[in-house]
């Protein structure tokens, strides 16, 4: 498929920006092309705006990690002054007199109790957290993406199979004509056929709106109208079976939430530190060159030592970041609790539809048989035309149910693999958004 070529080049930009292509300088390909699933979700991720914002909140986390490391960096400073008694030393007001001109100052800081660590353990795992949330970002686009694709593919399906029903019933009708123009059947059976035929062409074209509302959201997500969606089946048969629990530690999604909990556990480590001085040695020089002595040049080596001996708000401070990480716990759990939630849904509604898929075949053959036999009984006049018209109906029911129990299967196979994080590459797509460049 053509589509997967430009695809894979975009997805392997790592932390680079994914904005949407320009529709004038980079036209999606016109109508009559066709699509697979994987394509259709590797588009989505290539050309989401979330993806691209995640990427900007990564690039913002590293910066703030860079600043926060320099910190430990010295600090270089300069003033300058300027007021009356500049040129002279002849002024009689005594008004900044011996004021310091220009003047140099090297700052470094030797021990401040924990602060700076705890900057740099919250600017460290807040850009870790934001690493994993574009990857969870990336997994929920890539399930929203599928289930749009499986969405087109259903009501196709559904739209052939309403087409079917409208034939069959077409072809009833045109045998039932030859019955009342040879005089063996009641017209009254004829204008019944075509109440049912009605019926069903207006059940087809709305399945035929159908198809066309669902084309729309994959359309918009990947910026292509294709007229061929290949069957997905395939592809998610190739889905390893999963047993038991996902490793949830490993999942992105609460990784960001167990990053949230250790910057938030930073935070806290930083707030009591506020209660400890800070150490620093400081190296200065400054030019007296505004009045005339003797000592014009001066110079400065000494350990500062700075704080604040009474702060009300750093117990509250202390409070709030121990709240904020109480909060991030919780998060974490409830994570956790809705991936569990989720794979248990997605589990069991695999299981009820392989069950309902048995029934509704079972109940489709046993239509069809029932077709048969009653309308060769209806020639010879021992059923009426309603109860054939009502075999042809359960047919038709039958067969939409039994697709929709298919599709149901195929979407919940879907969640169920990016519940254990495994979509994207199951699909054959890159496992990552970002090139593994540690923590920066």
């Amino acid at each position: 498929m053509l589509l997967g070529f430009a695809l894979a080049e975009a997805l392997h930009a790592g932390a680079g920006s994914a904005a949407p292509p320009d529709p004038v300088a980079d036209p999606p390909p016109a109508h009559g092309s066709r699509i697979g699933l994987a394509d259709a979700v590797g588009l989505t991720l290539a050309r989401h705006p979330d993806l691209a914002r995640a990427r900007a909140t990564l690039a913002r986390g590293r910066a703030d990690l860079g600043a926060a490391r320099s910190l430990w960096t010295p600090q270089l400073s300069y003033q300058a002054n300027l007021g009356p008694n500049m040129l002279s030393g002849k002024s009689g007001s005594g008004l900044n007199d011996n004021m310091a001109g220009p003047s140099l100052t090297l700052n470094q800081l030797a021990w401040d109790f924990g602060r700076t660590k705890g900057e740099i353990g919250y600017a460290r795992s807040t850009e870790k957290q934001r690493r994993f949330e574009l990857e969870s970002a990336a997994d929920q686009l890539a399930e929203t993406g599928a289930l749009a694709y499986l969405d087109v593919k259903r009501f196709e399906l559904l739209q052939l199979e309403t087409a079917k029903h409208v034939q069959s019933l077409e072809h009833l009708q045109m045998l039932i004509q030859l019955r009342v123009d040879a005089g063996l059947s009641d017209r009254s059976d004829l204008l019944l056929a075509d109440v049912r035929v009605e019926s069903a062409r207006g059940d087809q074209i709305q399945a035929g709106s159908s198809l066309t509302a669902a084309k729309v959201t994959p359309a918009n997500l990947i910026g292509v109208m294709p007229e061929v969606y290949d069957d997905p089946a395939q592809a998610i048969e190739r889905f390893a079976p999963h047993d038991g629990e996902p490793d949830f530690a490993t999942l992105p999604a609460v990784a960001a939430a167990e990053q949230a909990e250790q910057a938030a556990s930073a935070r806290v480590g930083q707030a009591r530190a506020e209660r400890f001085p800070r150490l620093g040695i400081q190296l200065g020089y400054s030019r007296n060159n505004y009045t005339y002595n003797n000592r014009d040049d001066a110079f400065s080596a000494m350990v500062t030592v700075t704080g604040d001996l009474v702060r009300r708000s750093n117990r509250y401070a202390v409070k709030a970041a121990e709240e904020d990480r109480r909060a991030a716990q919780a998060t974490k759990e409830s994570t956790i609790l809705d991936i569990r939630g989720r794979a248990l849904a997605a589990r069991e509604q695999i299981r009820g539809g392989y069950l309902r898929i048995r029934a509704y075949r079972r109940q489709e053959q046993q239509a069809v048989d029932a077709s048969a036999i009653f309308l060769e009984e209806y020639k010879l006049g021992k059923r009426s035309l309603t109860e054939l018209l009502n075999a042809e109906l359960e047919i038709y029911r039958a067969a939409s149910a039994r697709i929709a129990a298919e599709y149901d299967i195929l979407g919940a196979r879907v969640q169920y693999e990016n519940v254990f994080g495994q979509l994207r590459q199951s699909l054959g797509l890159p496992s990552s958004m970002t090139q593994d460049d540690g923590d920066g």
